[in-house]
């Protein structure tokens, strides 16, 4: 988390309520779902991690022009890095996920082949890196069930939907990961959790919670032989 980010999250932190309801509905719940894994992290590094997605989520889910106003209100904020604790300690989110939002962010505007466009979607999704899963949810980032992305840079990014708020993968997505061979195709199955699905009249990931799991493994099932 670089200094931007952290001056970004001070300026939540003062403004929570106003940011917060300039969100969508589903995008409020992506939130809260972010600050759940946020609020159960109990070292500074753990917070850090989940604070960048949190920062992420804004910056893809903000109006503009409430992006904008967020970053202006940052450099005036003092920059100190027991924001992460404060955040933590006075949400205090230790709920159930709520799953991510319905519509999910906007995604970012990407030039280049359909192929490259669909990457950079995908890689707008609020994740995580191998190290902030091994070391601050204390997850095994390499379980082959599990989707994981590389970036341009070569880095390897976990979205985030795939773990509940006490950091522990989602059994329904391990069985719908291993169900459509996320081990052998991540892009596709992570296209197929983020993109709007025909059956569910949304994105599976943002069924999650909301949808019965058994339902979900179903509609997964339907187009398994695709994958």
């Amino acid at each position: 988390m670089d200094a931007n980010d952290l001056s970004i999250l001070a300026a939540l932190m003062r403004d929570f309520d106003g940011v917060r309801n300039r969100l969508s509905e589903t995008d409020r719940r992506e939130l809260d779902r972010l600050l759940a894994m946020f609020a159960d992290r109990p070292d500074e590094q753990g917070a850090e991690a989940i604070g960048a997605a949190v920062v992420l989520h804004l910056m893809n889910s903000l109006p503009g022009d409430e992006r904008q106003r967020l970053r202006l209100q940052a450099p005036g904020v003092e920059l100190d890095r027991g924001v992460l604790r404060e955040l933590a300690a006075v949400f205090g989110y230790r709920r159930p996920a709520a799953g991510p939002p319905e519509d999910g962010p906007s995604a970012p505007a990407a030039g280049g082949t359909p192929w490259e466009r669909i990457r950079t979607r995908l890689l707008s999704e609020a994740s995580l890196s191998e190290e902030q899963v091994e070391l601050h949810l204390g997850q095994d980032p390499w379980h082959r069930h599990l989707i994981r992305l590389t970036d341009a840079t070569g880095e390897v990014r976990l979205p985030t939907f795939q773990f509940g708020p006490d950091g522990t993968p989602l059994p329904v997505v391990l069985s719908i990961n291993e169900e459509l061979r996320a081990d052998v195709d991540p892009w596709g199955v992570a296209d197929w959790w983020l993109g709007r699905n025909h059956w569910l009249d949304t994105p599976p990931a943002r069924a999650l919670g909301r949808v019965p799991d058994d339902e979900l493994i179903a509609v997964a099932r339907t187009v398994g032989e695709g994958y």
